[in-house]
Formats: C-alpha cells, structure tokens, sequence
C-alpha cells in the first residue's frame, strides 16, 4: 500500500508537504520557537522542528517563513536516501526526487527556503558583518508595482527585484549567498573590502602616527584672564536692556504659536551678537530631525532641538536658546 503511494506537493509550501507526508504515518510534526534576534525592527525567528529524533531547523525574518525554512530543512533530511544514517523512509523511492525537486517556497519566486535567513546565517558563522539591504528603486503602476532592492557584504553588491519590497530582499539575498557561498574563508581569498591581518595592522599603524602629536600637545584650558571675560559678559548680560530683552523677561513661552525663530533673530539684532542653525543629517532615537543653534555671545552658547521637520526642530532648538537667554538676563 505504502509502496503505490504518490506525493502531490506542486505549489504546497515545505510546512504542508511535510505534514502530508507525516500524517500519512499518523505522526505530525512539533515546532518549536527558540530564539529571537535581532533588532526590533528587524528580527529574526529561529524555529526547531522535531519529528522522532530528527530536529532541523530554519530561520526568516517572521514566524511563518522560520516554520518554512524549518520545515524545508527536515524534509531535505528525510529526503537523503533509503537507508542513509538519518533519513526517514516517506514511501516509493521513485517519487523521493520528485519530493525534493518540487518543494518551492511560500512566496511566487520560486527560490527555495529562506535565502535572507541562509546569508545571515553565512554571514554569522564566518564572522562577517551581517548583510544591509537599501531600497533603490520603486516604479510601475500601483497596482503593477516592481521594487529593487540592494544588499551588500563589505563591497559586494547584488540587486534583487519582485513585485514587493520582500520579494526584492528575497531575490538580492539568493543572489548574494550564491556568489559568496564558495568563497574561501581563507583570509587571502576573502571578498573585496574584507581587510586581513596586514590590512589591520597598517590601518592602526596609521592611525597611530596621525595621533602620535596628541601625546605631547597640551590642550589650552580657561586661564584666569578668560574666566574675567567670561564673568563680565555674564554681568554685561544682565545688566543688558532693550525693548525685546524686556520683552522676553515678561513673556511666557509655552506658546506653541508663537515664531521663536523670529523673536530670537530680534534679540540677536538688538544685543549684537549672530545665531547660526545647523541642520542635523542623523535622525533622533526617537526617528525626530535633530538642530543646534549657536549664539556667537562669550562663551558661545549653543541649544539643541528636535522636530517632526527641519523647521519644528529650529523653533524648538530657538526656543531652548530663548530659555538660556531670559535664565541668563534675569534681574
């Protein structure tokens, strides 16, 4: 009976060929989730699955895609051969290639298990830096979308391209654990941009006699003749008058209306001296455009601020700067 039995996977994902498969034997497999890693935004799940004493596992940026890895890689075990040490016998040896042959991924790429989890994987065990993907172009019609996306490993770069953003991951990963899968460990056969141990040596080397005058230079510090400039300017300030300096002392500025920008210009008019903003390329933790505002007043002061963009992020920096000005010319 077992011996005339066929197996239908065309278009089944790993996870429903391998229950098929299992509960054809009254067995079903367990899988189990053991790691999480990662960052937040971009985690990776691990997942073992056991059937008897065979465990495999599989990982992919969701729980979904780690169960298919997972299940991709025990069917390839049971898939070895009649008779090999750990196999598990799935019926008619003649239908076991078409299994292996005919087990396609979950996504309509046709490139089997989870290439982003096998380059990660690649990239861990030989101690590499882990693969970083960037978006390069998105065109098409909105409903006829085609996305490229390029992953690189040190100066290796692969693009991959698909109807959606992860398709395109897929694709440039597959392409990337391809052309690294057969290179060497061997520090004299790594890829383009990996530094061996000579590389190293000579970078420190030179970094080492870029700094070398740092050893003996000595950093100038406030003398007693600019620690009396510093305190006469912060006595000047509060002796300071003008209409809008007494304007600040008076005014409340928890207005969130009010143009900080343009009050502070105002002061810096009136008291002489020039602010400067400067625009932040980096983004905060919190994913906030970032600005500072330098006052050129003894000793320049400079206020930090944040914002959903360039121009809340000076209003904010502007008013923190109002702030250390009415503290600084409080009578």
């Amino acid at each position: 009976m077992e011996n005339n039995m066929t197996v239908a996977c065309v278009g089944k994902t790993p996870v429903s060929v391998l229950q098929e498969l299992l509960s054809r034997r009254g067995t079903t497999p367990r899988y189990e989730l053991v790691q999480i890693e990662g960052a937040i935004h971009e985690p990776t799940f691990r997942y073992r699955v056991t059937v008897a004493d065979v465990v495999a596992m599989g990982t992919g940026r969701s729980k979904k895609e780690a169960k298919h890895a997972a299940a991709k890689a025990l069917l390839d075990k049971m898939i070895v051969g009649p008779g090999e040490e750990g196999s598990i016998p799935v019926g008619n040896s003649n239908t076991m290639p078409e299994v292996k042959n005919e087990i396609v991924s979950p996504y309509d790429d046709k490139i089997p298990g989870n290439p982003i989890g096998s380059l990660q994987e690649m990239c861990m065990s030989r101690r590499w830096p882990p693969p970083s993907y960037e978006m390069v172009t998105e065109e098409g019609l909105p409903h006829e979308r085609l996305f490229t996306i390029a992953c690189t490993v040190f100066k290796q770069r692969e693009l991959g391209t698909g109807k959606s953003k992860k398709l395109a991951k897929r694709m440039a990963a597959h392409k990337m654990w391809e052309k690294l899968q057969d290179a060497p460990i061997a520090s004299s056969n790594m890829p383009t941009g990996l530094e061996d141990d000579d590389e190293i040596a000579q970078r420190v080397a030179n970094m080492a006699a870029r700094y070398a005058d740092l050893k003996d230079s000595k950093i100038s510090t406030l003398t007693t003749s600019h620690s009396h400039k510093v305190s006469q300017f912060h006595k000047n300030l509060k002796l300071s008058s003008g209409e809008k300096l007494s304007e600040l002392q008076n005014k409340s500025l928890n207005d969130a209306t009010f143009n900080f920008v343009q009050f502070l210009q105002e002061i810096a008019s009136e008291q002489q001296f020039e602010v400067t903003y400067v625009d932040i390329e980096e983004k905060s933790i919190s994913g906030q455009t970032q600005c500072l505002v330098q006052l050129s007043t003894l000793p320049v002061a400079v206020c930090y601020g944040t914002g959903l963009s360039s121009k809340e992020a000076q209003s904010r920096a502007a008013l923190n700067a109002l702030e250390y000005l009415k503290i600084m010319t409080k009578k």
